[in-house]
């Protein structure tokens, strides 16, 4: 003889619980897709940036020098350029003695 445990839902309960999960679910993978998204967006905007920066860098030497020709004292360059006074003497120095 067997006996049969009684069900602990019923079958519309257990659908409601299962749907609740799926969407559990899916709320989840979306926000994981979205935080992968952002993460992929700012990794790209990060690469382009430093591509830029160093296109940048190369020349900035140079601009400096030009920048202080035309009359800008080197406190004046750092604020333009957002650099510190120092980055902006130790490139000037470093120019002048090239020279």
């Amino acid at each position: 003889m067997s006996t049969q445990e009684p069900p602990i839902f019923s079958a519309g309960e257990l659908a409601e619980k299962i749907a609740a999960l799926v969407n559990r679910y899916e709320a989840g993978q979306a926000q994981q897709l979205e935080h992968a998204a952002s993460l992929e967006f700012r990794m790209r905007h990060a690469v382009i940036a430093r591509k830029q920066w160093k296109e940048v860098e190369q020349d900035l030497p140079a601009l400096l020098v030009e920048v202080r020709d035309a009359g800008w004292e080197p406190k004046q360059i750092a604020r333009l350029f957002d650099l510190t006074e120092s980055y902006v003497y130790r490139k000037l120095r470093e120019h002048d003695a090239q020279q």
